[in-house]
């Protein structure tokens, strides 16, 4: 019996967009194009956990465990005390090494002598690229609900290419195996970059319609306000409405 308790990110305005938090043992897909942060928001709700004393996981295909640990130093996020604790583990898949059984096997036997809480794959273009084999989709398919099964909660960043323009969630169609979708962008306002997250999708109860500016500081991640006066924001050209 899975008690869908909500995992809080730590930042209320991320809790606000989301009602309190995203539910234990759902899947969720952090879409957005390279740079907006999708990997940083995974570490920051593993951060959260963390400090509740549960362990995480994260698969990395494409960066360094080096490059991951010193940007999330770079933003406050303590990932060598967690690592230290044991609440925090990141692991290097090298490519080709896995068929998506043996890398499937390697996710359950740490999840079932670990008690891992939190998994991340990061990400699932990497996850394609580097496991050996065919009908990879489904592969990971089954993967995460034999992890929704054991209660454990899965965050899959998820690269666009496109970085304005016609929204997309996903490049492939693995938008069906989220139960949430989050989505961070760059948006334009008044002629200057800026990142914005918002929620797509949320299976298990509601959240809100908005966009928030999403900015990565030295001292974490902020969100500011829902962006109410601006329109067309998924077209990948939203626009101001002039306050009359």
């Amino acid at each position: 019996n899975i008690n869908f308790e909500k995992l809080s990110s730590g930042i209320p305005e991320i809790d606000e967009l989301l009602y309190g938090g995203i539910e234990s043992g759902t899947v969720t897909i952090i879409s957005g194009p390279s740079g907006t942060g999708k990997t940083t928001l995974g570490l920051q709700f593993i951060k959260e956990a963390s400090g509740r004393g549960e362990r995480s996981v994260v698969y990395t295909f494409e960066e360094s465990v080096e490059k991951i640990v010193e940007r999330a130093l770079s933003i406050n996020i303590p990932i060598k005390n967690m690592i230290d604790k044991g609440t925090l583990e990141i692991k290097k898949i090298e490519p080709l090494i896995y068929t998506p059984y043996s890398f499937a096997q390697l996710v359950k036997e740490d999840v079932e002598k670990r008690n891992t809480k939190i998994v991340m794959i990061d990400s699932t273009s990497g996850y394609k690229l580097s496991v050996r084999g065919a009908e990879i989709t489904t592969h990971l398919h089954a993967l995460c609900k034999y992890l929704n099964n054991q209660g454990v909660t899965v965050f899959l960043p998820t690269e666009i290419k496109k970085i304005t323009g016609e929204f997309q969630i996903a490049q492939e169609d693995i938008s069906y195996l989220a139960d949430n979708v989050i989505i961070l962008r760059y948006i334009e306002i008044k002629g200057e970059l800026r990142r914005a997250i918002g929620v797509l999708k949320k299976r298990l109860g509601d959240f809100e319609k908005n966009l928030r500016e999403f900015q990565i500081t030295k001292y974490g991640i902020k969100v500011g306000e829902p962006l109410k006066n601006m329109r067309n924001i998924l077209s990948g050209a939203p626009s101001f409405i002039e306050e009359t």
